[in-house]
Parts: structure tokens; C-alpha cells; sequence
């Protein structure tokens, strides 16, 4: 039982130390570290091409013909070049998309709130705040979708972070 203690305990101080330099790295080198992660997922996917490629000729010698290994290898090697080349661009679409959508959203809540007023006693000014909020959200997201996606990043890596530390305080807990 004592040495599951220390492995979960080791475990734990691993993972933060890696949320926590991942959630720096994210927070403070955003653009470099979304450049990072997008080479390493094409690194990855061609390296899984090749060596689906690799078993699928292998089959192949075998007497088989074109195999469904060797078609799984081409797919990767082509999601690869994709993701390397356009990952970037369509990371940069998703803001704009999400605005569209908080946009809609926004307009159609504060609609709904104008046309529902079911209680007298009750203000709706809290639910103007939100979607006057929501619209203003979105119209950043439109209007600036490139350092949406960095803000994004930032935040993100900064919940990392956190996470460490609380990795590092549950260690406490396990003595």
C-alpha cells in the first residue's frame, strides 16, 4: 500500500509539473506554442502513416493487394500535409464561427427576454447584462478573430497552471 502511495504521489508531481510548464509555455509564447502543437500533430500523423505504410507493403509482399493498412497509412500521411499546411488557417475560423453563433445567440436571447416577461417583481435587467454581453463577445470574436484564438490559448494555458498548483496541493494529501 505505501509503495502505491508513492507512485500515485510521484504521479501527481509529474503531472503538475508538466501542467505547469505546458500552462507557462501556452500562456506566455501562445502563437509559438499553437505553431508547436500543430507540427507535432502532423510529426505524429506521418509517423503513423509510415509506419501503417510500412505494414501495409509488408501485407502487400505477402500476396495481398492494396490492403486496408496501407490505405490507413496514405489517409494519415495526407491528414499530415493538411494539418501542417491549414491547421493554422481553420484554428483561426473557429472564433469567427463561435461569433456567428454567440451573435445569434445573444440577439435571440435578449428578444426572448423583451417578448417573456412573466414576473412583475422580478428585473430583467440581469438577463439584458447577459446578452448585451453575449453580443459584445461576439462582435470581437467577428472583428478580431486572430487574437481571439490567442486570448483563447492564454487562458487555457493559465487553467493549466492552476491545475498544477492544485496537483501540488493534493500531494499533501497523500502522506
Amino acid at each position: 500500500m505505501d509503495k502505491l502511495v508513492k507512485n500515485i504521489k510521484r504521479n501527481m508531481w509529474l503531472r503538475a509539473a508538466i501542467f505547469i510548464v505546458l500552462g507557462l509555455a501556452l500562456a506566455f509564447y501562445p502563437q509559438l506554442s499553437l505553431n508547436g502543437i500543430v507540427k507535432l500533430i502532423a510529426l505524429y500523423l506521418a509517423i503513423m502513416g509510415a509506419i501503417d505504410l510500412i505494414g501495409g507493403n509488408k501485407e502487400r509482399t505477402q500476396g495481398a493487394a492494396m490492403n486496408q493498412t496501407m490505405i490507413g497509412g496514405i489517409i494519415k500521411l495526407v491528414a499530415a500535409v493538411f494539418v501542417f499546411f491549414f491547421a493554422k488557417g481553420l484554428l483561426n475560423l473557429i472564433p469567427f464561427i463561435l461569433g456567428i453563433v454567440l451573435l445569434v445567440h445573444g440577439i435571440n436571447y435578449v428578444m426572448q427576454l423583451r417578448g417573456h416577461r412573466q414576473y412583475v417583481n422580478v428585473s430583467p435587467v440581469p438577463g439584458y447584462i447577459y446578452g448585451i454581453l453575449l453580443i459584445i463577445a461576439a462582435v470581437v470574436m467577428i472583428w478580431n478573430p486572430f487574437s481571439t484564438i490567442t486570448v483563447l490559448i492564454r487562458i487555457f494555458g493559465w487553467i493549466l497552471v492552476v491545475m498544477g498548483i492544485f496537483e501540488i496541493a493534493g500531494t499533501r494529501f497523500f502522506k
